[in-house]
């Protein structure tokens, strides 16, 4: 069989020479069409091979008949629906790891060019000047590096920040001690980084905790004059408060290479300040990172479409397409009930023990294992997570998981159950489907309830006692936030004791802000309320 694969964007000369040589495959380049023109030409294609520039939205998902793979060049891909990929049976594979080194590096190059003041220094010697004095650097020799985020990129930057004699901590609290120690880092909490840290790199995941998590409170605490360095994400930082802080000298410069919004607008103040380096978005961009990304979706490409690797998928936890489509529902539940375990966790997940009970769940215990897995993994890394990336991203993290099989349950045809323990705590989830589609919990810890798992939810635990529902609800409508469904679990046979508690699901329409969190949390019969994004 001969499969016909579309590029839209330019690879590098060793992607295409993969392509020529492949025997079994031909390919065409329309480079960066339109949508129209893409939803024209995508039936022809076995696969198509994209970066940035092109979208693959449902739409042309409906008119590619024969489509098998999509290949995104680099890590994002938001522009891909992979639901309805999915649902079409189509492998939706990125390469993850191709830019790693590179980014780690120019997190580097940006941290020596910010302490030595190189670019400054540069372009007063194009203006004919020659300013030693003017130029008084700091050494990162037995300074103290921060480090937000100890995922892939982190730990890497950890590496080389070690080389230069610098003593290095950092704060991920989905990293446990053992990892930390293989790296030789400290970890500690963030107030402690902030106080300790000579120079801090932010190299977390974007969630819903850390937009914004460098802000005038967050910048008040550090280190005065310290020196931050951004290639993660551009909205981990208030832009506005660090110009601020950088013009009050509380942070002594920064080094930037992403920003809130991109490209960076004409009159961004941070393109006046003389203590700031500037970067467009290169952390990826060296010849070795395009390299490899180019040879890496090519030759993942052509493996899944001869089904015999499907590496970086980001929705393929099983090689049988036909047998993903039939699992689709519990694994989109699965990944929905880690998920949540995540973000309800009170400290670094070090146990999972997930059971399965019915016909139509515990005879691929290990797909949905999988499943589960990368939903736990997706909120708190700084890479997208796959299929097959979850399990060794899981045991580098010190996360030990077990499997079980169990009797069915006689109020569910199919349940499954997620029991999750860190120091000091634990939790147990147990969810089902609703019409063999609608992912819902239907048991969290002793609470019994059927909760849908979908958007924005408050996860509340309050005293059961007459009114805490209208308490609750007339803050968030003073502060024009929509309840869209509200599920209550009640627990044991003293539920409506004065002594018992029970738990909630609130589903709402929009985010409440940190400050109605906060509100909530001060309700007299409010004990603990968290939220959850899905």
């Amino acid at each position: 069989m001969t499969y016909k694969i579309l590029i839209t964007d330019e690879l590098s000369a060793q992607a295409i020479t993969l392509l020529e040589t492949a025997p079994d495959a031909t390919f065409d380049t329309v480079f960066r069409p339109s949508q129209d023109k893409l939803r024209e030409i995508i039936a022809d294609y076995d696969a198509v091979i994209i970066r940035s520039s092109v979208k693959i939205d449902k739409a042309v998902l409906e008119n590619a008949a024969n489509l098998k793979v999509i290949g995104r060049g680099g890590v994002g891909v938001d522009n891909v629906d992979i639901g309805a990929a999915s649902l079409r049976g189509i492998v939706v594979l990125n390469t993850p790891g191709a830019n790693t080194i590179a980014t780690a590096e120019h997190t580097l190059a940006m941290l020596l060019a910010l302490c030595r003041n190189i670019p400054q220094a540069d372009h007063s010697m194009r203006d004919h000047q020659w300013s030693r004095s003017k130029f008084l650097g700091v050494q990162l020799y037995r300074k103290t590096l921060g480090i937000v985020g100890l995922g892939r990129i982190g730990g890497q930057v950890a590496r080389r920040a070690q080389s230069f004699g610098m003593t290095v901590i950092a704060y991920d609290p989905f990293i446990n001690d053992e990892v930390a120690r293989e790296l030789k880092v400290n970890l500690v909490e963030l107030d402690e980084l902030f106080a300790r840290a000579d120079f801090i790199t932010l190299n977390a995941a974007l969630t819903t905790e850390t937009k914004y998590l460098i802000n005038k409170a967050t910048i008040a605490r550090m280190k005065p004059g310290v020196r931050l360095v951004n290639c993660a994400r551009g909205v981990l930082v208030d832009e506005a408060a660090l110009v601020e802080a950088l013009q009050s000298g509380q942070i002594a410069g920064a080094a930037l290479d992403v920003f809130s919004a991109e490209p960076l607008a004409d009159n961004s103040p941070l393109r006046d300040l003389p203590n700031v380096v500037l970067t467009p978005h290169l952390a990826a961009s060296t010849v070795e990172a395009q390299d490899d990304v180019g040879t890496q979706v090519v030759d993942r490409v052509l493996a899944a479409l001869r089904g015999e690797d499907f590496r970086s998928a980001i929705n393929m936890p099983v090689a049988d397409a036909s047998i993903f489509k039939e699992l689709a529902p519990y694994l989109r539940l699965a990944e929905k009930l880690g998920n949540v375990q995540m973000q309800l966790a009170e400290g670094p997940v070090k146990r999972v023990e997930v059971e399965f009970q019915g016909d139509e769940v515990s005879d691929h215990v290990k797909p949905l294992t999988v499943a589960l897995l990368k939903g736990m993994l997706d909120p708190v890394t700084d890479t997208p997570v796959n299929y097959i990336s979850a399990p060794h991203l899981a045991m580098q993290r010190g996360i030990s998981v077990t499997e079980t099989k169990g009797l069915p349950d006689l109020n569910y045809a199919n349940l499954l159950k997620c029991h999750v323990m860190w120091d000091g705590g634990e939790r147990f989830l147990s969810g089902s489907l609703l019409g063999n589609e609608s992912p819902r919990v239907v048991q969290i810890d002793d609470f019994k309830l059927d909760a849908q798992l979908e958007g924005l939810i408050l996860v509340m635990e309050s005293k059961d006692v007459p009114g805490v529902v209208g308490q609750v609800a007339t803050l968030l409508g003073r502060h024009e936030i929509n309840i869209a469904e509200w599920r209550m679990g009640r627990a044991g046979p003293w539920a409506g004791t004065p002594s018992s508690i029970n738990i909630s699901f609130i589903n709402l329409d929009m985010m409440a802000s940190p400050e109605v969190l906060q509100e909530l949390s001060r309700l007299e019969r409010v004990l603990k309320v968290t939220q959850i994004k899905l």
